[in-house]
């Protein structure tokens, strides 16, 4: 089981470190090492800096939302919930991602970024509890 959660927890570990990196490589002038990243990141997340942390006065390679859900991946293939539980908190997430984001379109609120991170977190955690827990069980037939 161990060896199923380092190997689940090894993708987002990779993406949060690049998305974490751009800032960093900025600083020291490795521009095409940024860009490299930067394009990598730019087919999955709109990358607004309005919308994204910054570190050593650059913005993260995606948006606080997507950071989330990496970091959240992260941590998620390390937490042991029953499936049902998993199954409800990823609904959850969804519900509650859906709703901020229809809430924000409608001008009910702003860019909130520690929201967004939070919900990406969510989604991330559960999404990768889910896997974790998925991985193993005999595959059935649709029906």
């Amino acid at each position: 089981m161990t060896s199923r959660r380092i190997t689940v927890s090894l993708v987002p570990a990779a993406l949060s470190a690049a998305a974490l990196s751009v800032p960093l490589l900025a600083a020291f002038g490795y521009t095409l090492s940024v860009f490299a990243v930067l394009q990598f990141f730019s087919v999955v997340c709109h990358q607004d800096p309005a919308r994204s942390f910054w570190i050593a006065g650059a913005p993260v390679a995606v948006c606080t939302r997507c950071l989330g859900v990496y970091l959240g991946a992260l941590a998620g293939a390390w937490i042991t919930l029953p499936r049902r539980t998993i199954l409800a908190l990823l609904a959850t997430a969804v519900a509650v991602s859906v709703l901020d984001y229809f809430a924000e379109s409608a001008g009910l609120h702003g860019n909130w970024p520690l929201m967004r991170f939070a919900l990406g977190a969510a989604l991330g955690s559960s999404l990768s509890a889910l896997v974790v827990s998925s991985a193993g069980l005999p595959l059935r037939p649709l029906e």
